[in-house]
């Protein structure tokens, strides 16, 4: 059956400070498991919008990571008080789970943009798309297709940032074969047999015997020469942050450098860099990465400065 995504209201409008928040139901069924089950509203496709009382210059994308609510993420980051106090319109899409190859997911952010560009007259161009971890998987898989086929999503984002996403799944799936062998962390076990079913349910089985599956859908290929789909980021100005606290990681889940997203995001930011992408940042952090509770995780927005990335936001918008 072919699901198709409408929109159907405005669920909630609330003034404060100058800004207008919006929350949009787009949908009443969630048959992609996009926002996942962990609240009553699971069923329910949404997203919500800051509205500047001025008119906006550009649309700023903020993707939650897996399993993670919107206010929980509000909660972590300043980026969307600091983008509306600076007239961008944010956007909150109800997308923190969903699939390994994204296509649903783009179909519902193209909804959502369309919706946008036609009720408040910002230019396709104007769009600037990120997020954590999942999140910003998401956001650069969007990107690179877009930049891939003319006409394969409703835009082509301005600019593209992450927080700390894993980019190589054939590499990740060695990671995860590592932590089930080493079998000394309880999580790092459950989350890799995780993923490792995932991914044989969505590309066939391993990377070793499906590897064009991997490439076609991995964000960086390291094992190519042309960096998978890396390469149609190299005229797309992208920003990424990492923080490679090996020590927290050998501790708490018994992992080394080879295990760890920073080495991909790396080496795509420097094969990028490489093939003349002079607006391809790399940001790496020490000490600063703490989830919501308050627990010290290397793997956390806390790792992006807000200031600092509207403040590179606002140079690739004022560019030509």
């Amino acid at each position: 059956m072919q699901h198709t995504i409408t929109i159907l209201l405005v669920l909630t409008c609330v003034t404060c400070f100058g800004q207008k928040t919006e929350k949009v139901i787009v949908s009443t069924t969630d048959p992609f498991d996009l926002y996942a089950d962990i609240d009553k509203d699971s069923t329910t496709l949404f997203y919500e919008k800051l509205v500047t009382v001025n008119n906006p210059i550009g649309v700023i994308v903020i993707l939650p990571g897996s399993g993670e609510l919107i206010q929980d993420v509000k909660k972590q980051i300043t980026l969307h008080t600091l983008a509306v106090q600076n007239n961008f319109l944010v956007i909150f899409p109800s997308i923190n789970w969903g699939t390994t190859k994204h296509i649903p997911e783009h179909k519902l952010l193209d909804t959502i943009f369309k919706q946008i560009v036609e009720k408040h007259k910002i230019p396709k161009d104007k769009f600037i798309i990120g997020g954590f971890s999942g999140g910003g998987m998401l956001a650069l898989t969007y990107t690179e297709k877009a930049n891939k086929s003319k006409d394969s999503t409703y835009l082509v984002p301005r600019a593209v940032f992450g927080v700390d996403p894993p980019l190589d799944y054939a590499h990740l799936w060695k990671h995860c074969e590592n932590d089930i062998k080493r079998n000394v962390s309880g999580a790092a076990v459950n989350e890799s047999k995780w993923i490792m079913d995932m991914y044989t349910r969505e590309f066939g089985g391993s990377p070793e015997t499906f590897k064009e599956n991997y490439i076609k859908y991995s964000i960086f290929s390291y094992s190519e020469e042309d960096g998978g789909n890396a390469q149609y980021l190299i005229k797309t100005p992208v920003l990424l942050y990492t923080e490679p606290d090996v020590m927290w990681q050998m501790q708490n889940r018994q992992r080394d450098y080879y295990d760890l997203n920073c080495v991909d995001i790396a080496a795509m930011i420097n094969f990028l860099q490489i093939k003349g992408n002079g607006n391809a940042k790399l940001v790496i952090t020490s000490n600063k990465g703490k989830r919501l509770n308050g627990m010290k995780h290397p793997h956390s927005w806390s790792i992006m400065d807000s200031k600092e990335c509207l403040g590179w936001i606002l140079k690739q918008l004022n560019s030509k």
